[in-house]
This record gives C-alpha cells, structure tokens and sequence, in this order.
C-alpha cells in the first residue's frame, strides 16, 4: 500500500525549508546547485523515484535516510535508514541512528553533500520604502519640474 501526501496550496508557517547539493555528481544528474523543497513530515532521500529527494549516484541507498520536519517547521531530525554507506554528519557517522540538524547544517549522503537551508519567506520578501512620486527620499535628488 502507497499512502501519498497533498502538497499544501499555501504555506502558513513563513519558511521555505530546502536541500542544496553542494558536491554532487554530474553523470548522474545530481548537480551542484540543485535544490530540493522539504515538507512537514517525513521526506525520504534515495534512488527510489518513490523518495521525496531522489539522488540518482550508485553510491546512495534506495531508501538511504529521511528528514522529518516538524509541523511548526522548527525542527529537523535526520535519519539514516540502515543504509551501506552510513549517512555523514560533520565527522560522525549516523548508521540506524539519527541526529537533530539546522539550517546551515551540511551531511553526507553516499558521495553526494547536502545543505539544509531554511528560509525565512518575511525577511527574503521585505522592501526598501520608496517615496511617492514626486517627493525626493534620503539622498535622491528632487525631480526637475517643467517650466
């Protein structure tokens, strides 16, 4: 049985939560600079075309690890699902075990290095004030006016 999840049409919460390659490999289409969006919940890493993060390398499991994202998106546990080539951390090794990570955080999985990023939608949107038309702001000259 296949239970499959409905993205969300809005996102609530404020952040964007997102995994950058930043060593990958480019025969198997797992470029640097490709990222991937992360739901709330489970969000399996693999080969399987199943996985919400798939990595084509031999080097990646099937079903290599997860990261279960809180519903408040405020914490991210990643899991090594019993993989052959352990899933890196900084320098330890998780294999059948998991570890709290934030954003910032870099791991391994296989030969490909992952970045958890999270995005605060607020912040990345502010705008600088604009004056009106017409009136000069901080440091803009005024507008010549037409005689």
């Amino acid at each position: 049985m296949v239970l499959l999840r409905k993205k969300k049409e809005s996102d609530d919460s404020g952040q964007i939560v997102q995994l950058t390659i930043t060593t990958g490999n480019n025969d198997t289409e797992d470029f640097p600079g490709k990222v991937f969006y992360l739901q709330c919940g489970n969000n399996f890493i693999g080969r399987d075309p199943l996985c919400e993060i798939v990595l084509n390398s031999k080097t990646v499991s099937r079903r290599h690890a997860e990261i279960k994202v809180s519903y408040d998106r405020k914490s991210y546990l990643l899991q090594d699902l019993g993989s052959a080539n352990g899933t890196i951390i900084g320098r330890a090794r998780l294999h059948n075990d998991k570890k709290e990570i934030k954003s910032g955080d870099e791991f391994q999985v296989g030969e490909i290095i992952l970045k958890l990023l999270v995005i605060d939608q607020d912040e990345s949107l502010k705008t600088m004030n604009v004056p009106p038309a017409g009136q000069a702001g901080p440091g803009c000259p005024r507008p010549a006016e037409d005689k």
